[in-house]
């Protein structure tokens, strides 16, 4: 096999095509292919385990990944097979995809990608494609229960968004569709953080603020939070504390 044809076959393994199917495309053994996968660091697939009704109850945990994966996942159809539900990341954000994959209760593997520093955990289900798709991936409408839910925002916050410091103030923006960051407004607004506007980013938007409005959106996302990503709660917790560290005593009048 050429270069380019090991190339097509590891990605046509990746979309979601057997190793069989793919051997007999390139007239060659199944295992010259995945001696090719093996060579790749590809992790070759076998029978996996995976919880397909995890998305049907809108509890703190799903309603945190559904939005992770609104912001960072893809939903891919092809004729012939089930959907594939995919998501990559930095390596050094690997163990959330961990835990994803503990969330849906699978065994699929979590394949690291050496040349440009990457993981990619991929999983095959007609069902939770679907209940991403009726939640409003993809769409203009978020459902209801999604779009009023801090831990829904704080998935997609982890996903396309930044929490740090400018200029010694604290900074919150998210980027993406514009009917995802009004529906972001809309929610801020109904927790006191107004006057925030939806404005052209790139071929994309974003919306962000910086000071106390960043603050208040900070604390609403993150404070106690049951899951997020590593790194954006540990910067999370440090502005929070900076803050508590800056109010007045409990004893002083405010």
């Amino acid at each position: 096999m050429t270069t380019e044809q090991k190339a097509a076959a590891v990605e046509r393994y990746m979309a979601g095509e057997s190793s069989t199917r793919i051997a007999a495309a390139f007239k060659v053994s199944d295992m010259a292919i995945l001696g090719v996968l093996r060579g790749r660091g590809v992790a070759i697939r076998g029978k996996h385990s995976l919880r397909e009704g995890a998305f049907d109850d809108l509890t703190a945990d799903a309603a945190y990944w559904i939005g992770f994966l609104f912001a960072d996942g893809t939903i891919h159809f092809r004729e012939g097979l089930k959907p594939q539900i995919g998501v990559g990341l930095s390596k050094r954000d690997r163990e959330h995809l961990v835990r994803l994959r503990d969330f849906l209760g699978s065994t699929h593997a979590i394949s690291d990608i050496s040349s440009n520093q990457s993981c990619i955990f991929t999983v095959r289900s007609e069902r939770l494609a679907n209940r991403l798709l009726a939640l409003g991936r993809y769409n203009d409408s978020i459902d209801r229960g999604l779009a009023t839910s801090r831990h829904f925002w704080r998935g997609v916050m982890d996903g396309d968004g930044s929490v740090g410091e400018y200029g010694g103030k604290a900074q919150a923006r998210l980027f993406g569709k514009r009917q995802l960051l009004e529906a972001f407004n809309e929610f801020l607004a109904s927790h006191g953080v107004t006057g925030l506007s939806v404005r052209p980013h790139k071929s994309i938007h974003v919306i962000g603020t910086t000071g106390k409005p960043a603050m208040k959106i900070i604390h609403l996302l993150y404070n106690d939070a049951p899951t997020a990503l590593d790194r954006k709660a540990d910067r999370a917790r440090r502005i929070l504390a900076q803050e508590a560290s800056h109010a007045p005593d409990s004893g002083q009048a405010s």
